[in-house]
């Protein structure tokens, strides 16, 4: 596989372009902001093939690099041809031109500066390609890393993007919310916005409006627009964390409470879309409300309140979006809702059925398939499962009519998988999301492994794959264990977890590990970084499995060998610290305070015994 994500039409011819020092590359009949993709080109041409090539616009010669927009192609294709004698870009608009440059740029990291002749055709299957970023339940990435994000979309033709908001924006009259965090700016989206704008990524904002507004709700600035009584007194853990705080509806001021936020926030995008979220209500109707929802049913509040901000959205030029499950399961009320929004139609089993998105495709819903890249409750991410989930959903998106794709990248539990691991996920929606044309897993890990590892080997990310299953005690019920007070819910969780194999599965860890570095010295030296984020985090999952047989044999009465509680205490010390240093080369403090709890509780409970 030479390209990610391959084009629709690809035909390789005989001979070579050569590219040399006299080479220029040449702008024809193109706006100002193609400068950019110019420059993108130069910077593959030095990087790949040793070379530091002009930039000029005018008439190209038989040995430049002839970058231009034809109006006879449709809007979002472009053609590549290369032969001997000439190459030449050509691009329905500037975005397809964009595009084009990506395409290219793949080639000349594989050639260098030789080109074999190709001819390509291309054009998406899916208008809209977008990625969903947690960054609101324990990780906010600086925005040095959003930028880095934003360069790997705009290589692989992403082109929307959403960063999960539910409290980590600086409000100016929530402080309370976001005190304890290190939250977004106005200035950090901003810069951003205008970063994705360049490459024609739009920036999407992305805001809890009804459901999950725990660190809003539970504030006493805003606790009294929460549907649970009580809510700003209830200590915090993970397990609560995800379950409560929906918005009190029956509160005469909290729809204009939502309005002043979603208004404060959207001021700072250029986009024209909106998500209000509005997923898990799961208090709908339990509290405050349930006088209004007893009168006039929870399904009604709920409707009333999304078409309100849906309606109020569309009268300022916004095309609103929400997660549309729920609708799929009370399609009776979807003509409630205004025409011109799009639904998010989630689902992330990788043997995802079809039945929602074919549900409201026939209700008539516009609407997105969001699979997603299954890294949330991991340290490594699920990566066969994430790209059969993803394949799936592309194939229904295509079948039943869907205008995009937004591939999900969740942060339950404190978003404790390093971000560099989502990369393979959101690159499967990315292959699949512009060619709908079925492609092998162990193929897409090559291309992957090669073009944004710059793996020699072609097989970091097949490695990578191998870790998902490493994991004895998996970090979902790690935290339920540690923040159960019950011992017999605490044994429930225990039940998920096999302690006598993972002596087996520790030494199988160690192995993988060992193979992923053998190809660290074949990988370009600007992703060799990514080393030591897999050895810290594969020796995190070693000493988990430790504690997981440490348990079952001091609370589980296992009969079994298993380490001193002192000698794991300490181990797991240790290897949080550099952890910690780990997260902070990509992401701010955020709130890594409520990690070190967790990891505290363990340190303490292996001591007591």
């Amino acid at each position: 596989m030479n390209f990610l994500p391959v084009p629709q039409k690809v035909s390789y011819g005989e001979g070579v372009f050569p590219i040399r020092f006299y080479t220029r590359i040449v702008l024809t009949n193109t706006a100002p902001s193609a400068l950019l993709y110019a420059q993108m080109l130069k910077s593959d041409l030095r990087k790949y093939a040793g070379l530091d090539i002009a930039i000029l616009r005018g008439k190209p010669t038989a040995s430049d690099v002839a970058l231009g927009i034809d109006p006879a192609l449709a809007e979002n294709a472009y053609r590549i041809s290369i032969r001997p004698e000439s190459a030449q870009v050509s691009a329905g608009s500037d975005e397809a031109l964009l595009n084009a440059v990506q395409t290219l740029g793949q080639w000349i990291q594989r050639h260098g500066a030789h080109l074999p002749a190709l001819e390509v055709e291309d054009w998406p299957d899916l208008p809209n390609r977008g990625y969903y970023q947690d960054c609101s339940r324990g990780r906010v990435p600086t925005l040095e890393t959003l930028k880095q994000v934003a360069d790997l979309l705009c290589r692989y033709k992403i082109n929307e993007w959403q960063l999960y908001v539910e409290h980590t924006y600086l409000f100016r009259g929530l402080s309370e919310a976001w005190r304890e965090d290190t939250p977004l700016t106005a200035q950090d989206i901003l810069e951003l916005d205008a970063y994705c704008r360049a490459r024609h990524i739009d920036l999407v904002p992305s805001l809890s409006s009804f459901g999950h507004m725990y660190k809003i709700l539970s504030t006493k600035t805003a606790c009294e627009f929460c549907e649970m009584e009580d809510s700003e007194k209830i200590p915090f853990t993970y397990t609560y964390w995800g379950s409560h705080h929906t918005l009190n509806v029956s509160h005469p001021g909290a729809m204009d409470f939502i309005k002043g936020l979603i208004s404060e926030y959207m001021a700072l995008f250029s986009s024209k879309k909106f998500n209000i979220c509005c997923d898990e209500t799961y208090d709908l109707g339990k509290g405050r409300s349930k006088a209004l929802a007893d009168e006039k049913g929870v399904k009604e509040l709920y409707v009333a309140h999304v078409s309100e901000l849906c309606q109020w959205l569309l009268d300022q030029g916004i095309t609103p979006q929400f997660w549309g499950d729920i609708m799929y399961r009370q399609p009776e009320s979807y003509d409630r809702i205004p025409k011109g929004v799009i639904c998010l139609n989630w689902g992330y089993s990788p043997t995802q059925r079809e039945d929602e998105i074919a549900t409201l495709a026939q209700m008539g819903a516009t609407q997105y398939a969001c699979p997603g890249v299954c890294t949330w409750n991991r340290w490594f991410p699920l990566m066969r499962d994430s790209y059969d989930n993803i394949r799936l959903m592309c194939a229904y998106a295509h079948k039943y009519g869907a205008i995009g794709l937004l591939n999900t990248d969740w942060g339950d539990y404190a978003h404790v998988c390093h971000p560099a691991f989502s990369a393979p996920g959101i690159l499967y929606g990315a292959a699949f999301g512009w060619n709908s044309a079925q492609q092998d897993f162990d193929e897409l890990n090559a291309a992957i492994s090669f073009l944004h590892f710059g793996d020699a080997s072609g097989k970091f990310v097949e490695l990578m794959a191998q870790l998902a299953h490493k994991e004895v005690f998996e970090w979902f019920h790690m935290v339920r264990w540690i923040e159960q007070p019950d011992a017999e819910k605490r044994s429930a969780h225990m039940s998920h977890s096999d302690p006598a194999c993972v002596e087996s599965v520790n030494a199988e860890v160690d192995s993988i590990v060992s193979r992923m570095a053998a190809c660290i010295p074949g990988m370009e030296a600007d992703m060799r970084s990514i080393a030591q984020a897999v050895s810290v985090v594969a020796a995190g999952v070693k000493i988990f499995n430790e504690i997981c047989v440490y348990i079952h044999v001091h609370f589980e009465g296992a009969r079994m060998e298993c380490r001193s509680g002192w000698n794991l205490a300490s181990d797991l010390e240790h290897w949080f610290y550099a952890y910690k240093e780990l997260w902070r080369t990509v992401s701010r403090q955020s709130r890594l305070d409520q990690l070190q709890h967790v990891i505290d509780g363990y340190a303490d409970m292996l001591r007591a015994k």
